[in-house]
């Protein structure tokens, strides 16, 4: 079980490309075997690839908890700035959001979502988490639109997610076109590049 390998690469070529079709993972039965089942949807609830998905989905959504959790005990503790807190925690939220999304949309919406203040002893899968990831999805359009290198989410970058998110979750095209819009006419890559396929 390779934890950060296909079976949770956030590209979901497993989970998207292969079970779409326009993938195969080639080579014979018994590469990567879990994979078949995958691929002709007669997966169990033990494949290890659902198993590694879930776990580091879940725990990269602690990463952002623990993220807001420590950027608030700085501000309180008066050793960071206002600003700064908000553009860390902006920054958590949104991946905390991508991330949830994620797992909504692999387990179909039957998910926890889980925040900086869950009791973990109360999580169930049975709420409508929507709203709350779109609210994180959301404080990522807050952030600058230069974020000063590529590897980072910005406004663009948060309003394309939110925009996929909306019509996803809600089938909101014409609140996602408004995004797409934005992005298209006055978008920048994280590192305050002009979008498009042009090098960096």
């Amino acid at each position: 079980n390779g934890q950060f390998g296909w079976e949770a690469a956030s590209t979901n070529w497993v989970y998207g490309s292969i079970r779409g079709m326009e993938s195969n993972k080639g080579t014979d039965a018994g590469d990567q075997p879990s994979i078949n089942p995958l691929q002709t949807f007669s997966e169990t609830a033990t494949n290890d690839y659902i198993d590694v998905k879930w776990r580091t989905v879940y725990d990269a959504i602690a990463r952002c908890n623990s993220t807001i959790i420590v950027t608030n005990l700085a501000l309180t503790n008066g050793t960071i700035t206002q600003a700064q807190a908000d553009l860390w925690i902006q920054q958590a939220r949104v991946l905390r959001g991508w991330y949830h999304f994620d797992a909504w949309r692999m387990w179909a919406g039957k998910i926890p979502y889980l925040d900086e203040t869950t009791d973990y002893k109360a999580v169930t899968n049975s709420a409508d988490v929507r709203a709350q990831i779109i609210a994180d999805i959301t404080e990522g359009t807050k952030l600058p639109i230069n974020m000063g290198a590529v590897g980072k989410f910005n406004k663009t970058v948060s309003q394309i997610l939110l925009a996929k998110a909306i019509m996803d979750m809600n089938k909101d095209y014409a609140g996602a076109l408004t995004l797409l819009n934005d992005a298209r006419s006055s978008g920048k890559k994280p590192n305050g590049a002009n979008i498009g396929l042009s090098a960096t």
